[in-house]
């Protein structure tokens, strides 16, 4: 009877252990989903509604920094010269944290990100892996490189 309750009490740590990691990174996991979702809207009433690029750059500005803004600014600019059909993301969720490093500006992440997607065959998801950095300006994060790892 003794073993068994060890056993049984053993077990239980274990699934409390993964459940409590889940939990880790909720702060980040809550600031990545929500300027990553800013992004997707900004860009797609650009894609999809006026092609004012002052007012794209103003709106990136607020929640982008370096590289990533750049390239955003350079891919999207090149939309409104070469107007083509894109696929609607519509929101992304963070599946699961592989990795956060804390740097001197900023943190670094390694993350599963779920993305649900319209397109013509209707709405589907995509799980990709990213590296993500942030900086952090002011107290305030912002998204400074999104590169994915696997396509």
């Amino acid at each position: 009877m003794k073993k068994r309750f060890i056993y049984i009490m053993l077990v239980l740590l274990l699934f409390s252990y993964n459940s409590i990691s889940a939990y880790e990174y909720h702060e980040e996991i809550s600031e990545i989903e929500c300027l990553l979702n800013q992004r997707i809207e900004i860009m797609n009433d650009f894609l999809y509604g006026v092609k004012d690029m002052r007012s794209l750059e103003n709106k990136l500005e607020e929640i982008e920094t370096g590289k990533l803004l750049e390239n955003d600014l350079d891919i999207l600019s090149k939309v409104v010269d070469n107007p083509t059909d894109y696929e609607l993301a519509m929101n992304v969720k963070v599946d699961k944290i592989n990795s956060l490093e804390r740097v001197e500006d900023g943190i670094c992440i390694n993350a599963d990100l779920i993305w649900q997607m319209r397109g013509y065959d209707g709405e589907y998801n995509v799980v990709r892996s990213y590296d993500i950095k942030c900086a952090e300006t002011e107290n305030r994060l912002y998204l400074s490189a999104l590169v994915i790892i696997n396509d």
